[in-house]
């Protein structure tokens, strides 16, 4: 008897997570309560969808669905690193197996996907290296970088660091940095507003909506907020999220005035060497000034992918010449 497939929204939250927590590419920010922070804080309604292979719930991926410009969305939430392609285990003496129970997996949800949305977009963890079914439909498929370092002996992470990065760090030490915990989500709006103040385009990701998102965030306990500070005044703010296995450097912001001083160096080397996960991600290499910064962790860098699939073909068109007559 042929496998039945079925693509549903997951209403159960514990049946969700304990998916997400021993899925292929889960991760905290495709959890319930992340999900529905990040719908508290941009707006939307979060869509949880399962792919069922004899009532098994095998796969699955998760966003916020709104409608926007008369456009029916599935989104990763602004400011969430992943919450793409998530897969079961599959058991097996080989790789041929799982290749293949991803790939129709994929192509029931992607089969979904184009029936009940007009614009999707998401971003896949690094675990999910496989986007081939996303290509073969005529996806568009999005190369992008983080930073990982494997967490551990400090003196292992210290010899891993450049040069400059441990001058750096030294130097905050002798000035009397200090990290401590905050929640002045007012102070993370200028720092990060800080940060882009130089470009032309801004900021990734509206101030206000950055501000909202991480209140949300450390409200419902999902984040934990330090500043780096001299009697001078706070350098840098970072909002980091504990996740399965990993740490992550989820929101940050800095105050230039202070680049000189190696602050920002500091609060990073004082996190992630005190947290007791065995990695640390630092969310995004993708920007020439920032993943110099830090690449100067000695991180690993680690490839993965967003996709983006469109309704029809007259939906791709009109949203390219939207964002031509944008730019």
């Amino acid at each position: 008897m042929a496998d039945a497939f079925e693509i549903r929204l997951v209403a159960d939250d514990t049946a969700w997570d304990a998916f997400v927590g021993q899925a292929v590419g889960g991760t905290v920010f495709s959890t319930s309560a992340w999900l529905r922070c990040a719908a508290s804080a941009t707006g939307g309604q979060v869509h949880r969808l399962g792919c069922y292979r004899n009532d098994r719930l095998v796969a699955g991926l998760s966003g916020l669905a709104r409608r926007r410009m008369g456009l029916y969305r599935l989104e990763t939430p602004p400011l969430t690193p992943y919450t793409g392609l998530l897969l079961a285990p599959v058991a097996g003496k080989g790789p041929a197996k799982a290749e293949a129970a991803q790939h129709r997996a994929c192509t029931h949800l992607m089969d979904y996907l184009a029936q009940h949305y007009d614009r999707v977009f998401l971003v896949h963890a690094p675990a999910i290296a496989d986007v081939r079914p996303f290509t073969w439909q005529g996806w568009d498929v999005h190369l992008r970088y983080t930073y990982r370092l494997p967490l551990g002996d400090r003196n292992a992470l210290w010899e891993r660091a450049e040069r400059r990065t441990r001058t750096a760090i030294r130097k905050a030490e002798k000035l009397g940095y200090q990290r401590r915990p905050t929640s002045d989500v007012a102070l993370f709006r200028r720092q990060y507003e800080a940060i882009y103040a130089n470009q032309a385009d801004g900021p990734p990701i509206a101030a206000a909506l950055a501000e909202r998102f991480v209140a949300a965030a450390l409200a419902a306990g999902l984040a934990q907020a330090y500043e780096i500070a001299s009697p001078d005044g706070p350098a840098a703010i970072v909002a980091f999220v504990e996740g399965f296995d990993t740490t992550y450097a989820w929101a940050a912001g800095a105050d230039p005035a202070y680049n000189h001083t190696g602050a920002v160096s500091l609060l990073y080397w004082q996190h992630y060497t005190t947290t007791s996960q065995p990695h640390f991600d630092f969310v995004g290499a993708n920007m020439p000034s920032i993943a110099f910064f830090k690449r100067g962790f000695g991180c690993d860098l680690v490839p993965h992918y967003a996709v983006e699939g469109y309704k029809s073909g007259w939906v791709k068109r009109a949203l390219a010449v939207r964002r031509v007559l944008r730019e």
